[in-house]
Order: C-alpha cells, then structure tokens, then sequence
C-alpha cells in the first residue's frame, strides 16, 4: 500500500507541530501539578488558620464561662447593687467575631460542615447561658447556693461541649495535616520527574525531527541541486524522485527538461550535421575548433582535418588581409558580420562562400556559418559580362544606327519623300529611346552591383539644380518647357552622384510634361529636413508604378501614358537612399505629377 508523500506544507506542519504539541502537554501536566501543589500548600495554611482560630476560640469561651462563676460569689445585697455590664465589655461580642472568622475561612466539605455545626450549638448555647446570667438576680444567699449549684452543671457540660466541639475541629485539621506532606512530597516528585521526562523526550524529539528533516526536506532538496548541476553539465540524472510533493514534482520537472534539452541537442546536433553550409567555430587567431561533416562536401576537408589549421590557410593569397580584417571587425563588434571570401579547397578550386561570423565573450570563439555562393557569383559574373556585352556589342551599334538615321533625314543621301522622311526620324527615335533604355540600365546595373560609396561634401542644393538644369537644357528646348526654382538649403551630399539622380528626375519630368510647360522645383527646410519637390503638368504614374518606385523593383517598361521611365526613378531612389534619404511620389490634380526628395542636412555616419 503506497501511502501518499507529504508535500512540503505538511512537511514544515509535522515538524514544527510535534516539538510543539509536546511542549504544550508539558506544560499542562506541569500546571496541573503545580496548581495541585499550590492548592495543598494554600490548604496547609488554612488548616493552620482554622487550628490558630479555634484554640483563640476555645480559651476566649473557656474565659468567658469560667467569669460566669463570679456571678454567684457575691452576697445578694451586692449582687443587687452590681449594674449589668456595659455593652463595649461584652465578651460575646468578641466571641461571636472570632466564631465568624473561624467560619469564613473553614472548608465547605460534609466532615468540616458537621464540626462547625456542632460547634455552633456549643455557642448557641453558650450565648443563651450568657444572656440568662446577665437578668440574674437572687433573693437571699440559699437562692444564690441553688442558683450557684443548678448553673454550674449547666456551665460544666457548656464547656465540655465547647472544648469538644473544639478538639473535633483541631484533630480533623491535624489529621488532614498528617497527610500534607506526603502528598506535597508526591506532587514534587511528579514535577521533577516531569521535568525529567521532557527533557529526555526532547533530545529524542529533536534527534528524530532532525532525521525527519534530512529525510523529507534536506536529502530530496540536496538530490534536486545535484541534478539541477548534473544538468547545467549537460550529464545524465540519476532516476526521478517518487511521490507527489514540491520537491518530487521540480525533480521530475528536471528530467523533463533534461529529456528536451536531449532532444534538442540531438535536433540540432542532426541539423548541423545534415546542413547545406559550413558551421564551423573558429579561436580568436581564426585556428578551426569544429565543423560539421558538409566541409568535406565545400572543401574536401574532413572536419579532424580542418581541426587545427587556420583560417588564413584556406584563403586566397590575394584575401589574407582581408580575412584578418573581417575576423577583428568581428571579435569587437556585438552583432554578426557578414562578408565574403574567397577559399581555396583541397582541389585547388577556388570557392566564393559569405561568411557570418559572431563573436562569443563566453566562450571566447568565433561561431561561422559559411555559405557556398559559388554558383550566385557566378551568376553575377555571367550578368555583369551580359552589361558588357550590352554595353560594348549593342549601345555602339545603336549609336551608329541613330547617326545614320539622322545623316539620311538631313538629306545627305539626297532629298527623302516625306512619307519616307518621317518614318527616319520616327526610327530615330526610337533608336534614341533604346540608347537611353540601355544607358539608363547600365547605371542601374553598376549601382546595384556595388554598394554606394558616397564623398559627401557641403554645397548649396541650388548650385546641384543648375547643373541638372543644364544637363536637360536642350531636351527642356525641343518641347518649349521653362523652370522655375524657388528656394535654396545647404546639404552634405556627393555632388556628382546628386547631380545623377536630380538629372534623371528632370529628365523623366521633361518628357512626361507638355510643351510650353513650366516645371515648378521647390526647396524647403522642415526641421533637420531638407525637401525638394519637382511638379510637373503631365500625367501621373498609376498605383502600380509608384509601388514599383517605392519598393525599388526595377522595371525596364515605359507608362503607356506619360512617358516616364521607372528605371530612372529606381536609379534615383538608390542614389537618395545611400544619403540617408528617402523619394515619395503622388499625383496632384490639377498641377501635374509630383516627385518628391527629402534629404537629412547632415550625413550621420
């Protein structure tokens, strides 16, 4: 039969309440014994009392009876002249305040009761002896001898009586007396061995809590610290305690959490194996501490073999500096950098791979994860020699194509029909439209290929407008199209990369605007907020193209509607954003298409 564990309440209960309930019998044995003590003793002084009250009680009556006798020695003629005695000399006056006394401090049991009742007849009958002989009177010496001989029987048995009555009492209390000291002794006796006793049970009471404590609270608490430590170390626990309590129930907690980090461990362990990257950790002089098995896959390196040898040793010649330069970047910044590297495998291949490298103050190591991006190079490689291509095999043939065009619409070849005429120059333009598409994507390309490397220099935004300005001079001409500049703010921004970007704006304003056109540019300071606005009187983008726009996807479409190129407002919005800067672009009926570029005035870096 399983009897239910206490928990730790009924644990502190049992052993906080033991010592305590037997304390408490203790001391109510003690009290009780020592109320009985003190009760025998309070009795052993009464009895006293009672004794001294009585033989005061008996010699004052044996007094007064015996002053009686004079009564009846004097002659009749003088008895007659003898007045009655005053009243503050009265004998039973005093007689009966001893006998009161005597009667408030006498027990109330029958025995006692029976004494003092007797007692109260001898002094009944005293007191009426004492009232007759005070109206006593005789007529001559023979009625005072009869008198004399008649009372004095009567005064013999009154204090015959009285002194018995009086014996009785005394004797009873002696006798009781007699007993005292036997059972004062046995109360004494009772109390030490009390005292004894306690003591004995509470060094046996102590020695058992202290061994109820060890084993309900301090050994199943110690096991659950070691197990807690067992699994800070990551080693096995021994079994679970049993029972239902606290300390059971955080132990059992303990192996399910041992039993989680286990699967975890395993989960991850499985992960690193069975990953498509290289995890490694690295020293801080960049030595290999582990790697999983997919080094063999990247580098034909086993992970014993990477063990030991240094990062350095894997890397390209030309990248050595570099890798150093990443690794001390790494160990003193708090987030995780990122960089590529270009290794070389046991194959003497060679492997781009981006690595992320965190720094662990803990541990004092490198934690790596290096991703193959050979094949993403590549890629990017086969792309860059497609912008060559574009830029050497098309643009150029586009560029003669569009001069010939225009030698044969000048009639160098002789005068054209119209009809014929018209159709060169509408080739023309489209030639020109391809020249610029394919520019417009060649400096998209280059700016995406590499981050933007700004020189950012204080000038007046003014001066960078009248440059743009005079960049789009003879295009504003063709279509008749003025400008109108308000405002001017001082920024810290690259000038020739502004220049670009402030370019194909009014570029793509120009060609969406209508002829005889003013294009409005403005410039406002808003706080630490420089603002340049280009409003122009052509058609607005669709909700389409500003998405496009703002979340810079490229698009080598024209709208069917205003002419503007995307391209270029991407091309703007990446050379805005490497200043810190962002575009923004809405409709606004009915003054045209605004664009709008907000720069910080000073460049945070």
């Amino acid at each position: 039969m399983n009897i239910p564990t206490p928990n730790l309440f009924w644990r502190g209960i049992i052993i906080t309440m033991i010592p305590l309930l037997l304390q408490v019998i203790i001391v109510v044995f003690l009290a009780y014994n020592l109320l009985a003590l003190k009760n025998e003793i309070v009795t052993e002084s009464r009895s006293q009392d009672i004794i001294a009250r009585t033989f005061v009680l008996n010699r004052d009556a044996m007094e007064t009876i015996y002053n009686l006798n004079f009564k009846f020695e004097a002659p009749t003629v003088m008895y007659k002249l003898l007045p009655k005695m005053p009243t503050e000399s009265n004998p039973m006056q005093a007689l009966n305040e001893n006998l009161q006394g005597l009667f408030n401090v006498a027990r109330t049991d029958s025995e006692s009761e029976q004494r003092m009742q007797e007692l109260r007849s001898c002094h009944k009958e005293l007191q009426e002896m004492y009232k007759d002989a005070q109206h006593l009177s005789f007529k001559d010496n023979e009625d005072r001898v009869t008198s004399r001989q008649r009372y004095f029987h009567r005064f013999l048995n009154c204090a015959r009586q009285y002194a018995a009555a009086t014996t009785a009492i005394v004797e009873l209390e002696e006798e009781r007396q007699a007993r005292r000291p036997a059972l004062i002794h046995d109360l004494l006796s009772r109390v030490w061995a009390t005292l004894v006793v306690a003591l004995i049970l509470s060094a046996l009471l102590a020695a058992l809590l202290g061994y109820m404590y060890i084993v309900l609270v301090k050994r199943p608490l110690r096991l659950t610290c070691r197990n807690g430590m067992l699994l800070a170390k990551g080693q096995p626990l021994p079994p679970a305690l049993t029972g239902t309590d606290e300390l059971a129930t955080l132990d059992r907690l303990l192996h399910s959490t041992a039993a989680a980090l286990d699967k975890i461990q395993q989960d991850e362990k499985t992960l690193v194996e069975n990953a498509t990257d290289l995890i490694c950790s690295l020293t801080e002089d960049g030595a290999f501490i582990s790697a999983n098995p997919y080094a063999t896959r990247m580098l034909g390196y086993s992970p014993e073999e990477l063990v030991g040898r240094n990062l350095h040793e894997l890397t390209i010649p030309d990248e050595s500096f570099f890798c150093d330069e990443k690794l001390r970047e790494s160990r003193t910044s708090t987030n995780i950098s990122v960089f590529d590297l270009r290794l070389v495998s046991d194959s003497k291949d060679i492997i781009d791979t981006r690595w992320s490298c965190f720094w662990s103050d803990a541990q004092k190591a490198f934690f790596c994860v290096a991703h193959d991006i050979t094949e993403t190079k590549n890629a990017e490689r086969m792309k860059q020699d497609l912008v060559d291509m574009i830029s050497h095999d098309l643009r150029s043939p586009l560029t003669s194509v569009n001069i010939s065009l225009a030698i044969l619409s000048r009639g160098a070849k002789g005068e054209l029909p119209p009809d014929a005429k018209l159709k060169v120059e509408k080739s023309a333009k489209m030639v020109e439209q391809l020249i610029e598409l394919v520019s417009d994507l060649l400096d998209f390309q280059k700016l995406s290929a590499r981050n933007i490397e700004t020189e950012p220099a204080s000038t007046m935004l003014n001066e960078l407008l009248q440059k743009a300005v005079s960049n789009t001079e003879m295009s504003a001409e063709v279509k008749n199209i003025r400008f109108d500049i308000s405002g001017d703010a001082t920024v810290n921004v690259d000038k020739r990369l502004m220049t670009q970007a402030i370019t194909a704006s009014l570029d793509n304003a120009i060609k969406a605007a209508p002829s005889d056109a003013i294009i409005r540019i403005e410039i406002t300071e808003i706080a630490d907020i420089v603002q340049l606005r280009i409003i122009d009187q052509g058609e607005g983008l669709s909700d389409e193209e500003i998405a496009q726009i703002e979340s810079s996807v490229p698009t080598h479409k024209l709208s069917g509607h205003s002419n503007r190129s995307l391209l270029k407002y991407s091309i703007c919005k990446q050379i805005v954003e490497a200043h810190y800067g962002n575009i923004s672009s809405y409709s606004q009926k009915p003054s045209g298409f605004s664009f709008m570029v907000r720069l910080p005035k000073l460049i945070v870096r």
